[in-house]
């Protein structure tokens, strides 16, 4: 039988980050916890798609595709799986990329080009962080709406994602040093940047993280970049205090980098 399936594509040197979540209890416990809230009855394929279900089994075990499976019964993908259970961070695709999607330029201008309605309320808690949060070395504030991805397939097996729980909220972009020069693959920065990614979850539950690798770009040099939103819906007045505490997170997770890369510098 030949392989129906599109792949999803697959992550490389994952090892460090699975040794990091097979450290921590809690992270396997939240692991699994968000795979069988996925696997309910619910989201498991009806009878009338049983062909359906039959093929892409079949089709991920000649594939040896775990994800392909994964995608399959709980409507998530391994790294799917691994960001809905707040173990690694979303992908940022870029300043310009589809999530989050930025509101503002870097000045805290509203944005030409964006065509979606920004509530009074929502703008004026934008100005006032922007008026009252000294932002740290290499960083900047952006009003942003971030979203949570849905992967399912479709009759003919093809993947179709689905953009759901939007939420507007506060970004706080970071640049960081470029791993990929180092010559690790995005798993492998998952990893060094796992510490710092489960203290922001710890002292903000909820906040949305996103991580890109070689997604910036100034003065022809390429650098990694982790953004933090903070919806506006959820932590209203503590933003200021949680943008603090990201602050010196993150600080300290990327100094931490820097002596990894051998660099003394990095602009933004």
């Amino acid at each position: 039988m030949s392989s129906m399936l599109k792949k999803i594509p697959r992550e490389t040197e994952v090892e460090e980050v699975f040794e990091k979540i097979l450290q921590s209890p809690e992270a396997c416990e939240r692991l699994e916890e968000t795979f069988y809230d996925r696997f309910s009855d619910e989201n498991i394929s009806p009878d009338t798609r049983s062909q359906h279900f039959a093929r892409a089994l079949f089709s991920a075990y000649e594939e040896q595709d775990i994800s392909a499976l994964l995608l399959e019964i709980c409507q998530r993908s391994m790294f799917d799986l691994l960001r809905e259970a707040y173990l690694i961070p979303k992908r940022f695709h870029g300043k310009a990329g589809d999530n989050p999607v930025l509101l503002t330029d870097a000045e805290g201008n509203m944005l030409e080009t964006s065509a979606r309605r920004i509530s009074s309320h929502e703008w004026n808690k934008y100005q006032e962080i922007l008026k009252n949060h000294t932002c740290a070395p290499r960083s900047k504030i952006y009003l942003a709406d971030g979203y949570d991805i849905v992967r399912r397939y479709t009759n003919n097996l093809e993947i179709e994602e689905d953009f759901v729980n939007p939420k507007r909220g506060i970004l706080i972009l970071y640049a960081l040093p470029d791993t990929a020069a180092l010559g690790m693959s995005e798993a492998q920065a998952y990893a060094i940047i796992w510490d710092a990614f489960q203290q922001i979850q710890k002292c903000a539950l909820s906040a949305m993280v996103y991580y890109g690798q070689e997604t910036g770009l100034k003065n022809e040099r390429k650098y990694d970049e982790i953004g933090v939103l903070l919806p506006i819906s959820q932590f209203e007045k503590k933003i200021l205090h949680h943008l603090t505490e990201i602050d010196g997170i993150v600080l300290a997770g990327r100094e931490a980098l820097m002596r990894k890369a051998g660099k003394d510098s990095l602009e933004l």
